[in-house]
């Protein structure tokens, strides 16, 4: 995989973004347009824009990502965007396809088809690997770990949590922990959180902060590898 393409997800990546209700038996998503701003020490990288609609199968969704680099971050990566379907089976999730775009690589753009039915997942170059449960795609994955953070009702504990993330060329697990509330200032405001980090990368860290009041959607998020701090969103609106 290029550099210019794994520049994306490192930046922007693991963001849980949408909001969630309380039904009967299992957390379900809302609609939901949040934007948020992007930032690597005192340099403004740009804007994101998460967007989560119902399809016409009222268990299925469409979850979109628009990324705008502003400044200097436009000499080196375009507007990026990502798309998701997903439906949601007993709690579960389930993802359909997904799609990357980069507007100044098209070469780095891929897509991704999930067939359950046959068990694999097909990528736009014409590869196939094998489908198991409990791998989803990488915008998918972020409605994977927020429904197990509101199946605890967001309680710190040793209980950690693994999810398989799919890309075109590897497939990679991440495992997560709740480790904590703190208060969380943003543009948007003060929110009481519950912090959240990736447990299985002692180099790479990636910690979110989850307000149950916007239905457990990620109001800031930081990524840091060797302890310096690569990317830091939060929530502007």
């Amino acid at each position: 995989m290029s550099r210019g393409r794994r520049l994306a997800p490192l930046a922007l990546g693991l963001m849980l973004v949408v909001g969630f209700i309380s039904a009967a038996d299992a957390a379900q998503p809302t609609p939901s347009d949040h934007t948020y701003l992007l930032t690597r020490g005192m340099m403004t990288l740009g804007e994101a824009r998460f967007t989560l609609g119902r399809q016409q199968d009222p268990n299925c969704w469409r979850y979109e990502y628009h990324a705008k680099p502003s400044g200097l971050a436009r000499l080196f990566i375009g507007d990026v965007s990502e798309r998701s379907d997903f439906c949601m089976a007993d709690g579960k999730v389930l993802s359909q396809s997904f799609d990357f775009k980069r507007a100044d690589k098209a070469k780095d753009d891929f897509s991704l088809r999930f067939d359950w039915q046959d068990g694999v997942v097909r990528s736009s170059a014409g590869e196939m690997r094998p489908l198991e449960t409990g791998m989803v795609d990488r915008l998918a994955m972020q409605i994977a770990v927020q429904t197990w953070v509101i199946d605890r009702k967001g309680q710190p504990g040793p209980e950690t949590f693994s999810v398989t993330k799919v890309e075109d060329e590897r497939v990679k697990t991440y495992t997560f922990r709740i480790t904590g509330r703190e208060s969380v200032t943003t543009p948007a405001g003060t929110f009481d959180t519950v912090r959240v980090e990736r447990v299985n990368d002692k180099k790479k860290s990636t910690v979110f902060w989850l307000a149950p009041s916007r239905g457990y959607a990620a109001v800031r998020v930081q990524q840091t590898k060797d302890g310096d701090e690569q990317i830091k969103m939060v929530l502007k609106n």
